[in-house]
């Protein structure tokens, strides 16, 4: 699940450095917008410290393998929204394969840091870390939300332990 993943990677990344500069909001996709416009604009709901819109796209009954339940994806998502420190995330790759009948399913990589930002087209400073993240959407009501997923951290992989892939479908 692309929240509880964006949490999580979040605090793995390491120590932060402090940044003055309040990020931009994201762009608000329209309700009928597809999840190929959609998910940058959750990646850059994160960086903006926008908990709200990305919760708006998780499913209330999601529920992981592991225990974790919407209120606690809401609430790592919130940790880094109130968190003084700049959360930098940034979508790398994405592919999206459509299910049929509201379905889909989503691979990408998502690059996270702590202490800066991330801009398209820079390398990752060093501490940041990138996520291949798997998500099963279903269209509800004309909204696109996150019902399941699995997520594995990528690199670095020398630098620190293996994070287990975790299944949260």
């Amino acid at each position: 699940m692309i929240a509880c993943a964006l949490a999580l990677a979040v605090a793995a990344c390491g120590e932060p450095e402090r940044e003055t500069q309040t990020p931009d909001a994201p762009s608000q996709p329209q309700p009928e917008e597809s999840l190929e416009r959609l998910l940058p604009s959750l990646v850059d709901a994160v960086q903006a410290k926008q908990s709200q819109f990305v919760m708006e796209h998780i499913a209330t009954d999601f529920k992981e393998d592991g225990g974790l339940d919407y209120h606690d994806v809401r609430a790592l998502v919130e940790k880094y929204a109130l968190a003084d420190d700049v959360v930098g995330a940034r979508l790398e790759k994405v592919e999206v394969t459509p299910g049929g009948e509201g379905r889909a399913h989503v691979v990408s990589h998502v690059a996270f840091a702590l202490g800066q930002r991330l801009a398209k087209g820079e390398s990752l400073p060093e501490g940041s870390v990138v996520y291949a993240i798997e998500i099963a959407f279903e269209k509800r009501e004309g909204r696109w939300l996150a019902v399941g997923g699995r997520y594995k951290r990528e690199t670095p992989a020398a630098t620190s332990p293996a994070t287990a892939s975790t299944d949260t479908r």
